[in-house]
């Protein structure tokens, strides 16, 4: 690749990233709230008890399946 090219390819991408800097934002904002909503909901905090208690009692079978 010639340096024009690369430079014109770098200019592009600049140019995108400066015009969606504030959509991207903003939407990676509504994700991030909405990811935390999902993990403290009531539900996702009992199915994580759940599993963690799972996972200690069968910690020995687990660590041979993969030790194995």
């Amino acid at each position: 690749m010639t340096v024009p090219r690369l430079v014109l390819i770098a200019a592009i991408a600049l140019l995108f990233y400066l015009l969606g800097t504030r959509t991207g934002r903003k939407r990676s904002t509504q994700l991030r709230d909405s990811a935390l909503e999902v993990w403290h909901s009531p539900e996702s905090k009992k199915a994580r008890s759940k599993l963690q208690k799972l996972a200690k009692r069968n910690a020995k079978k687990i660590d041979e399946a993969v030790h194995h």
